[in-house]
């Protein structure tokens, strides 16, 4: 199985953690499985910085999620998430129960992980490091090694990724990912959007 990610799936993540840097965040991947199991990550949903456990708002949220990629000819093909403390890149139980139910339902799926002491690190990260995908191999989740690399199973479509990221942080551009716990507090506020930053 290989992974290509595009520019919008890779900065999601990191944008919604910079925004809300001392809370778990969490979000849905989307994109295309193909026939051989290989996946394109090409955007992203951000769901949470209050409610990260299982919950009914996580269902309401996947069945939304589920119609708008149905909209856009996409699936859902993965979960993100930036933990809580500096160092945590754990792969959280409720990480793993809603990542198997995203690989049943797309045949594969891919995880990431936020490396936050990463994300003030942006011009330095040359091995890739600010996010750690995580792949179902042998009966479990594991980390994929050197990860947007050239020779990795997981690699990013757009040269200049790393590029257009710093720019949207120069830009501060974190600031107009709105996540569902934003739009149930304010119905007004978009978080669909958030897939086209």
């Amino acid at each position: 199985m290989s992974i290509t990610v595009g520019p919008d799936a890779f900065s999601l993540p990191l944008l919604h953690a910079a925004k809300y840097p001392d809370a778990l965040v969490c979000g849905l991947l989307l994109g295309e499985v193909n026939s051989n199991g290989n996946i394109n990550v090409k955007t992203g949903l951000s769901l949470f910085h209050h409610w990260t456990s299982m919950t009914p708002m996580l269902e309401v949220a996947l069945q939304k999620a589920e119609l708008y990629a149905s909209k856009k000819k996409l699936k859902i093909v993965g979960w993100y998430q930036a933990n809580a403390g500096l160092k945590d890149t754990t792969l959280h139980e409720n990480v793993v129960r809603v990542a198997d139910v995203i690989r049943r339902n797309s045949g594969e799926a891919v995880v990431f992980i936020v490396n936050n002491e990463k994300l003030g690190q942006l011009n330095d990260d040359k091995d890739g490091s600010i996010i750690l995908p995580y792949i179902y191999s042998e009966g479990q989740w594991r980390g994929v090694k050197q990860p947007f690399t050239k020779d990795s199973k997981v690699t990013l479509t757009y040269h200049e990724t790393y590029a257009k990221v710093r720019g949207m942080f120069s830009s501060a551009s974190y600031n107009r990912v709105i996540d569902f716990d934003e739009h149930l507090e304010d119905v007004s506020k978009d978080w669909l959007s958030t897939s086209d930053l």
